[in-house]
């Protein structure tokens, strides 16, 4: 069994960073290399694995987003997990590399959407904002349930705002995700909602929202809960909370602020059931109002 291993010059000498140091290395690399990567993995688990041979399913193929960073993620992702769905390690005491086949089994599939073009406008004002996150340079890598799905495009959308100043409600789901005007919806100011009715209760792992990405600013108050009421006054889970200083009166959250990006902002759903998903926020860095772009519910559709 061999110690330190190394595949493409990355280290597989570890626990559950060998996938994301997999997925990140071939997202430097670009989809130019798609091919030459795909058969490298392959080979290389074959031979460190002393496996049967290792086969690319045709069911793993990923529908090539605009975008060339989706794409490289998403085909990165996809070759990972379709050599751990295609092979089942027999060798007890599995190496590195085995490890890294089996990690991909125990959580499911890569979470794939497609981001917008970088587009950064005017000068960003001073963020005074404790525990502040910087905005990431690269997609994160998120692993949700086989089955899991996007169910809340095209659904209706309803907010505290009923008459937005800027936009419209419905833009919130249609699936753009570009920055400027005609993408976004503007609501007043204060603490503001927007709600999205995915029609049936479901299980849900993932929300991924972009408030406004076209200037380097952060949101107040960022609090993602769900419910099956649609009132949300009673039996309602909080998926995640950066108010710092309980301003929205629910509480002071344990997840930090952050600075918006392209890449928008992924929060784990944990498999809560609802039909609704409400999200607050509470002005920003830049000015006081409230902004959205898009929002995506990802759960197990309902039967």
């Amino acid at each position: 069994m061999k110690s330190n291993l190394q595949f493409d010059n990355i280290s597989l000498d570890g626990d559950d960073r060998l996938m994301d140091a997999l997925l990140r290395e071939h997202a430097r690399v670009g989809s130019h290399a798609d091919e030459g990567f795909l058969t490298r993995l392959a080979s290389f688990l074959d031979e460190e694995c002393e496996s049967p041979g290792i086969a690319i399913s045709p069911a793993a193929t990923v529908k090539r987003p605009s975008h060339r960073l989706a794409w490289s993620l998403g085909l990165a992702a996809t070759v990972a997990l379709a050599a751990g769905l295609i092979w089942q390690s027999q060798r007890a005491g599995p190496s590195a590399g085995c490890r890294l086949v089996q990690q991909s089994e125990r959580r499911g599939m890569a979470l794939l959407t497609d981001f917008p073009p970088e587009l950064i406008e005017g000068t960003p004002k001073a963020m005074s904002v404790p525990n502040l996150v910087n905005a990431p340079d690269q997609a994160p890598v998120f692993f949700v349930p086989q089955g899991t799905a996007l169910l809340s495009r095209g659904k209706k959308v309803t907010s505290s705002d009923d008459n937005p100043i800027i936009g419209s409600l419905d833009l919130i789901t249609d699936g753009d995700k570009q920055a400027g005007e005609g993408y976004f919806v503007e609501l007043l100011d204060g603490l503001q909602w927007v709600q999205i009715d995915l029609e049936k209760s479901t299980a849900i792992h993932a929300i991924w929202l972009w408030h406004y990405h076209s200037q380097r600013r952060a949101y107040h108050d960022v609090i993602v809960q769900i419910s099956n009421d649609p009132e949300f006054k009673t039996g309602f889970t909080t998926v995640y909370n950066n108010d710092y200083d309980n301003s929205a009166k629910f509480g002071v959250g344990r997840d930090n602020p952050y600075v918006e990006s392209r890449f928008g902002l992924l929060v784990d759903g944990k498999g809560t059931k609802g039909r609704y998903v409400r999200l607050y926020s509470n002005g920003n860095t830049s000015n006081e109002m409230n902004h959205y772009i898009e929002v995506e519910v990802y759960g197990i559709p309902s039967k």
